[in-house]
């Protein structure tokens, strides 16, 4: 089941707005990006595309986690069967299933690792690029 419920009035990201987005996390389900021009990261996600500022990209990862994956897969209720799941300061909600919270679980995990680790880097004096 997919289904995300979109604001008529969203922003898109446009093709050309790609160059000013730099990746900081992938998976075969979607990637986080971070966009220098709006200090913003940019959560790529069902094929939409939503700018989160890094208060709002931590409270949503933060959500994300506290979801009861082993509610959601034990019980036989008709409301454990999806997630409903609100991104901050956004009329956008994500209605997920169970392996669809645990791709953005993952996604989200990982996105947050590569900034700590950019993070580290940047304070050492070094930068992602040097090794890439």
């Amino acid at each position: 089941m997919r289904c995300i419920f979109v604001h008529p009035f969203r922003a898109t990201v446009s093709k050309d707005v790609t160059t000013t987005l730099q990746e900081v996390f992938r998976t075969d389900k979607g990637a986080v990006y971070q966009c220098d021009t709006s200090n913003r990261l940019v959560l790529e996600f069902w094929d939409t595309h939503t700018y989160l500022s890094a208060r709002d990209f931590a409270q949503f990862r933060r959500m994300v986690q506290t979801v009861d994956l082993r509610q959601m897969a034990l019980s036989t209720a008709a409301a454990d069967d999806v997630e409903i799941l609100t991104l901050p300061r956004s009329e956008r909600c994500y209605v997920l299933t169970l392996c669809e919270v645990v791709h953005l679980r993952e996604l989200l995990a990982g996105a947050r690792l590569m900034l700590e680790l950019n993070s580290m880097l940047r304070e050492c004096g070094c930068s992602m690029t040097n090794y890439v």
